[in-house]
């Protein structure tokens, strides 16, 4: 099933949007052009992500300052893993398959 989350024309750079897809709490990321999809919480010490900065395609944590390949979600300094999610489109929706 499709879930909706945001229209294309409605992204912009800086967003950082909460989203629920059934019990998978999840956050919609759009920055220099890019759009990714992750787990809300940071895997290391279960931090809301909502504040994260991304510089290029690194994603970092507000809390413990613990930084993520946003291409392949792993920690850069650590053995944790963020998880991220497939994003699909219908027409002009932006969304995740589940």
């Amino acid at each position: 099933m499709f879930h909706r989350l945001v229209r294309t024309m409605d992204l912009y750079d800086g967003l950082r949007m909460p989203v629920r897809v059934g019990r998978d709490e999840l956050l919609l990321i759009h920055e220099d052009g890019q759009t990714w999809l992750v787990q809300r919480r940071c895997p290391h010490a279960d931090f809301p992500l909502d504040r994260c900065t991304v510089s290029g395609s690194q994603l970092r944590c507000p809390g413990h300052g613990m930084e993520f390949s946003l291409r392949t979600g792993q920690c850069l300094t650590a053995s944790y893993r963020l998880e991220q999610y497939r994003i699909d489109y219908d027409g002009p929706w932006l969304g995740v398959e589940a």
